[in-house]
């Protein structure tokens, strides 16, 4: 036996809700398989399914048509076997903050069973049945409750036959495209979209009306609603995917028949801001979204953080285009985004004019708060919106006087949203005067000393001044210095306050004139592009914009502002190549495109592609974290604690940790960015190391080379045992490295340590060198003199032997007396004489002339025993 029970326990528990709406619930049961006539027919008629189980289920209408759609099935019934048992109850729909569906009944309804007829039975509640009163038709007689059905006031239900029960659903559907009618690209594109629009329509025989660029049809029943639907959104995807030079971006509203005649007036009747909404995407109430069924998906047209009425308006788009699961979980403050103007100059919001702006006595950059934006996530972002939504509640002004001062999220929040158009804000003005340099940001560094110039006096009043005697006191100083552009600047300001924005762009186009440096000239340009903007006139702005793009090509936020462009003309999917450029070289785009007030218009489209970064970005920052503990180790493979890049790199990698507890998108870049930006340091550090690694060691190879070249010399072999010891270990690590490439860590690490022990060791061996060198050059000193004194003893004692005689016998020939003395008396002593004096003059000699030539003598020596080396 069907229970009720069943069904509600399997009903999502809704901690908040977001949306209610009061109306009719159906309790179905049957036996078997259930006839599809049961389900199409209450679809038909406005039916949503709830809850289903085998034999069992609940379904859920917005209007008394479930009235109809009962008496159709009454009347089937009667000529077709139908044994479903219904019970109609007062019911109220709840839809939570992520648009979960539940249902509120009765607590005494829930605790029903029933036993299932034989043949259609209805049952109706009597707080449902005062929604059947005056259906024509439709007849209630009251009856008796069976076992297991609650304790209330039930009616029979019976149906006319006679009668015809047809739905009273029906709807108008207006499609307008966006842009000027009067530029030849909307006429060419609009003409060739209209023309794919109208196959849709003849395939359908819909009737249409095209007056003034709207396009106004009827839909007159639930499926001719669907079927439209689903062909438009088919057909926009088609064109932009196979044949994109046919698409124009339109913008689609379909509202109930109910309070609207068909004629040319509907666009003008329907209250909506037809230059706001988003194109691609049938715009219509929650009630009319929620009756399409499954298929689609119901996208937040302002992505709110508050919604109270079924009413309110919506978009629906395919589910195979992403569902709820294909968009970034965000939710905008409804309040900051509310206002019918065309949007505040300075900060770009509706809710207020550009002359009770906040930014006008705001100073300084808040590069803090834009700082803080770049690290925030969803969740603080959401309750930040949600704070600001509370503050705004009791007024615009009251609301912005209170988040200037928040410390919170609302507070940080709202400050980076007003910061993120400082460059066309009144605070922007005293660096830009200043600014010295050439390009954007750098140029705002550079800053020129403050002069006297008047012009300053009147910029610091201008917020709280009167604006036509600031004005006239402006006149002599613009006559004082016709050349000097500042003067210029503030007096397009003062048009811009004053309402004339005509006199404004021309004020700043000549004062881009008289600039001193391009970033100055590029800035006016941008002022330029500003105003066309903030007018509707895109191409013109997308063209100034553009202008200040060459003058400063690191002027990213005049690239940005082109793509806002793009977004407010309707072609938010073309503009999305150009996000993704400049989330690539600025990830704090990111942040920014989801909170800037002024892509309203693109939030779907956004917020549906921006899931492919974020996703990319999500998964590997997660591979990242979790390989933080792995490249720490793997610096500790490759250098020893007390290396300078180990210090320095478990230094980065602890900053990285803290970034990877942040969920937004700039902590994912740094995170990835950080990780590979050390891992390209460790490979490019290792690889420098190691080439100096090798050079280390081929000259420590070479040094050791010239220790064994001077140590063979040594005369002492017997005495090199523990130095030759020393040298062949040292040579047998230096050949290790020399061959080894270091591409593993270990051999890299074993390297950073072998390096170490051999420089010492080979600082050892030079060292005991110096002895062997002296020993082993004191005894080739020695040779050599004696060899030189050998060879001139020699010559002496020859000389000594011949000369000597050779004096005595011609001396005595010639009657010398001397020569006869002394060979009779003193020869031997003579000669004695001679030969020691001789000998003594020719070992100084012959040390004098070792000492002269020893090094020179010693290089050919070493040279010749090398060649003769070399030959063997």
């Amino acid at each position: 036996m069907p229970q009720l029970a069943d069904l509600t326990r399997r009903l999502p528990q809704l901690k908040e809700i977001r949306m209610s709406s009061s109306g009719i619930a159906l309790w179905l049961c049957w036996q078997g398989d259930l006839n599809p006539a049961v389900p199409q027919t209450l679809q038909d008629y406005g039916g949503m399914t709830v809850v289903a189980e085998r034999d069992q289920a609940l379904w859920y209408f917005f209007s008394s048509d479930v009235f109809l759609a009962l008496a159709r099935l009454h009347i089937w019934a009667k000529f077709n076997n139908l044994p479903v048992a219904v019970q109609v109850l007062p019911a109220k729909l709840l839809l939570g903050m992520r648009r979960e569906v539940g249902l509120s009944l009765d607590s005494a309804l829930t605790a029903q069973e029933v036993l299932v007829p034989q043949s259609f039975t209805v049952w109706v509640h009597g707080r449902a049945r005062e929604s059947a009163i005056g259906i024509p038709g439709i007849s209630m007689e009251r009856t008796a409750s069976l076992q297991g059905m609650a304790n209330a006031e039930w009616s029979g239900f019976g149906a006319d036959p006679r009668m015809p029960y047809q739905s009273t659903l029906g709807w108008y559907a207006v499609l307008h495209p966006l842009g000027n009618p009067l530029d030849k690209k909307f006429q060419a594109g609009w003409r060739d979209f209209f023309a794919e629009i109208e196959g849709v329509l003849q395939r359908h025989r819909l009737k249409f009306i095209l007056h003034e660029q709207f396009l106004i049809f009827s839909l007159d029943n639930l499926r001719q609603f669907r079927l439209w639907v689903r062909d438009l959104l088919h057909l926009v995807r088609e064109i932009k995917e196979q044949r994109p030079t046919r698409y124009w971006p339109c913008v689609s509203v379909i509202v109930d028949r109910k309070g609207f005649n068909f004629n040319n007036e509907l666009p003008r009747k329907i209250r909506v801001d037809w230059e706001q909404l988003m194109p691609d995407f049938p715009h219509m109430s929650y009630r009319n979204a929620y009756l399409l069924g499954e298929g689609f998906t119901i996208h937040d047209v302002r992505f709110s953080v508050e919604h109270t009425s079924m009413d309110d308006w919506s978009n629906v788009g395919l589910d195979e285009e992403g569902g709820n699961g294909g968009m970034l979980p965000l939710l905008v403050s409804g309040r900051l985004l509310a206002g019918t103007g065309h949007g505040c100059f300075y900060c770009g919001m509706r809710n207020h004019e550009t002359t009770s702006c906040p930014t006008r006595n705001m100073k300084g950059n808040d590069r803090d708060a834009l700082s803080a934006l770049q690290m925030m996530d969803f969740d603080t972002i959401n309750a930040g919106f949600k704070g600001i939504e509370d503050a705004l509640t009791a007024g615009v002004e009251e609301g912005f006087s209170q988040l200037a001062g928040a410390s919170g999220a609302e507070g940080v929040l709202m400050r980076a949203i007003f910061a993120l158009n400082s460059a066309v804000q009144l605070r922007f003005i005293p660096g830009m005067w200043l600014a010295r340099g050439k390009d954007y940001p750098r140029g705002l560094e550079e800053q020129a000393p403050h002069d006297d110039n008047p012009v300053w006096d009147l910029y610091h009043r201008f917020a709280g001044a009167d604006l036509i005697p600031l004005e006239k006191e402006l006149g002599p100083v613009i006559a004082r210095n016709p050349r000097d552009y500042r003067s210029r600047t503030l007096q397009g300001f003062i048009a811009l306050e004053r309402g004339d924005p005509t006199r404004a762009l021309a004020l700043w186009k000549e004062a881009a004139t008289l600039c001193n440096t391009p970033l100055q000239q590029a800035w006016h340009d941008f002022l330029q592009g500003r105003l066309h903007e903030m007018q509707g006139r895109y191409p013109q702005a997308n063209e100034c914009y553009r202008q200040a793009v060459r003058l400063c090509p690191l002027w990213i936020d005049a690239e940005y502002r082109q793509t806002v462009c793009q977004v407010k003309m309707g072609f938010a999917d073309q503009a999305l190549g150009h996000v993704f450029n400049l989330i690539q070289r600025d990830p704090a785009i990111f942040n920014r495109l989801l909170v800037d007030p002024e892509l309203e218009r693109g939030h779907l489209q956004l917020f549906s592609a921006l899931t492919i970064p974020w996703g990319e970005a999500e998964k590997r920052a997660a591979e990242d974290r979790q390989g933080l503990d792995r490249l720490l180790g793997e610096v500790g493979a490759w250098f020893p604690d007390e290396h300078p890049f180990t210090l320095h790199a478990t230094e980065r990698i602890g900053v990285l940790r803290q970034i990877a507890d942040s969920r937004s998108f700039v902590a994912f870049q740094m995170l990835i960015n950080g990780c590979a930006s050390i891992e390209r340091e460790l490979q490019a550090r290792v690889a420098r190391e190691g080439r100096e690694l090798k050079e280390r060691f081929k000259g420590y190879m070479e040094r050791l080379t010239r220790v064994r070249d001077e140590a063979a010399w040594f005369p002492f072999p017997s005495l090199l045992i523990e130095f030759n010891r020393d040298y062949n270990k040292c040579a047998a690590n230096l050949n290790w490295a020399i061959r080894t490439h270091f591409q593993t860590a270990e051999s890299f690490k074993k390297a950073q340590a072998t390096v170490e022990t051999e420089m010492d060791r080979i600082k050892k061996l030079e060292s005991r060198l110096k002895f062997l060198r002296i020993v082993r050059d004191a005894t080739l000193f020695t040779l050599f003199m004696g060899r030189t004194f050998m060879w001139m003893e020699i010559g002496i004692l020859l000389c000594i032997l011949v000369v000597l005689p050779l004096s005595i016998y011609y001396g005595d020939k010639a009657g010398a007396s001397w020569a006869l003395g002394l060979a009779s008396a003193e020869k031997w002593q003579v000669q004695k004489l001679l030969i020691m004096f001789f000998s003594l003059f020719a070992l100084g000699l012959a040390a004098l002339r070792t000492a002269l030539s020893f090094e020179k003598r010693k290089d050919r020596l070493f040279r010749e025993a090398q060649e003769k080396a070399n030959k063997r």
